[in-house]
């Protein structure tokens, strides 16, 4: 036994004589690169046009976004049931619409009904679809008008 014990103390020793002298790394100093900032200039107040532009462009995007419904409505029909992203022939026709009721030339609560429009064409088929529509409004339920 005084052997087994005497082995063990020597391992012992050997074990925290060999943690001495040993420089431990300080938890603290973490390399960190940093980065130059840089800062954005954001165009702030734009101008909107809350009652559209001239009548002429008005009548003009009214059109297009007609235009835009019967492409929705042709577009829907390929889907057979409920699809929850929609079809490429919807997913392109939502996108069009998208980008031209974007154009301020009509009055803001108009291009609004544009949107209930477009909504209720695609809902009993695409929810995304939807969704999209429902976020892309100029206004928002209760909400006040940067108009007024």
């Amino acid at each position: 036994m005084g052997r087994g014990v005497g082995f063990a103390a020597l391992v012992a020793l050997t074990a925290v004589l060999a943690g001495c002298g040993a420089e431990a790394k300080d938890s603290n100093s973490v390399d960190i690169k940093t980065f130059p900032v840089q800062t954005v200039e954001v165009q702030g107040n734009q101008p909107r046009h809350c009652k559209g532009l001239s009548k002429p462009k008005q009548a003009a995007e009214r059109r297009q976004l007609e235009r835009d419904l019967q492409q929705l409505r042709v577009a829907i029909k390929t889907i057979n049931g409920q699809a929850t992203y929609g079809n490429p022939v919807v997913n392109k026709a939502v996108d069009q619409f998208e980008r031209d009721v974007a154009v301020e030339a009509l009055p803001i609560h108009q291009r609004a009904r544009f949107i209930d429009l477009a909504a209720a064409i695609v809902a009993p088929r695409c929810y995304w679809c939807f969704q999209v529509l429902e976020s892309n409004r100029p206004i928002a339920g209760g909400g006040k008008l940067a108009c007024g």
